[in-house]
């Protein structure tokens, strides 16, 4: 049996550093490394708590919205991403599971499904399944937490024509 512990909680993360390896269907990548424009707002929802498993918490990521200079594939021109409403587009979802009887200082598994909006100089792409990321918790927002995600994920532009690849994300807080 569950109980709901609380309704939903707007919470903001000022600042984090991503990074990931765009690779064009050509063969040419770069490693881009991202700034937050702004402060990335998400939403702590109904979390479930049982007597046997602990708590379940669900997050819904309201937007993100980050910036790269290239210096490989366009040399001094900018990356965006953006994703959620950012992007015109749903919420993302994340969650963090505590285990019964740990506290989430002590470090709980946390993860997220990240859909982005990738605009460059030659177009926008985007991806159709989800960047996969995991990190550890210990506070919430997740600051002093560094999510990452070894998938390779496939990114389309607006017609659905396969245009790259990225992998080696990561975002620090």
């Amino acid at each position: 049996m569950f109980k709901s512990l609380m309704k939903k909680v707007e919470m903001s993360l000022p600042t984090s550093n991503s990074s990931t390896t765009l690779e064009l269907t050509d063969g040419r990548a770069e490693k881009l490394e991202f700034t937050q424009v702004k402060p990335t707002k998400f939403t702590v929802s109904d979390s479930e708590f049982s007597l046997k498993s602990g708590v379940n918490i669900d997050i819904e990521i309201q937007g993100v919205h980050l910036e790269a200079t290239s210096k490989e594939l366009w040399p001094g021109q900018k990356v965006i991403v953006k994703g959620g409403i950012e992007a015109g587009e749903a919420p993302m979802k994340a969650s963090a599971k505590i285990p019964k009887g740990k506290n989430i200082k002590d470090g709980v598994d946390g993860e997220s499904w990240l859909y982005w909006t990738v605009e460059t100089p030659d177009g926008v792409m985007k991806n159709q399944k989800p960047i996969h990321m995991e990190g550890k918790l210990y506070n919430l927002p997740p600051t002093g937490t560094v999510f990452t995600s070894p998938e390779l994920v496939s990114l389309y532009d607006l017609e659905g024509n396969h245009k790259g690849t990225i992998y080696n994300c990561a975002q620090a807080n």
